[in-house]
């Protein structure tokens, strides 16, 4: 296998690591506020479409978080498809490097900014910090 064949796998495996950590991220976040039940309640059938989009999660997860999720799952794909077109039209080993070098900038600096964001001593993820917890059935007014 040459060089430049391993950079399209180098590429996907980025973005493989890419999409697994913004979506374990997203996974803490989404279960951080709800109870048990609650989050049976809302995996039930819920479908591929739902699980990719986070359709039935927007009000738990901020906006920042979502953004995020979309802009890192379209950059990873647009470096997949901007190297599989510069395979065809080339090849072009120095371009296809290029993007190789972009991706994992791009990806690493989000990682780390993101760890930085929920960074504790203890080692525990501090969802609080950025998702407040539901508790429970709000108080009720006296007359």
């Amino acid at each position: 296998m040459s060089l430049y064949h391993q950079q399209i796998i180098a590429i996907i495996l980025c973005a493989l690591l890419a999409f697994l950590t913004i979506r374990w991220y997203l996974w803490g976040i989404k279960t951080y506020p709800l109870n048990t039940s609650a989050r049976k309640k809302r995996k039930k059938g819920e479908t591929i479409r739902e699980w990719f989009f986070y359709t039935r999660y927007r009000q738990e997860i901020p906006k920042f978080f979502l953004g995020l999720y979309f802009v890192v799952v379209i950059l990873n794909a647009a470096a997949i498809l901007a190297w599989i077109v510069q395979h065809f039209v080339g090849p072009y080993p120095d371009l296809g490097h290029k993007i190789l070098v972009c991706l994992g900038v791009f990806d690493g600096i989000w990682m780390f900014l993101l760890r930085l964001m929920f960074w504790s001593r203890d080692g525990d993820m501090p969802y609080e910090r950025w998702v407040p917890k539901k508790r429970g059935m709000p108080p009720k007014r006296r007359k």
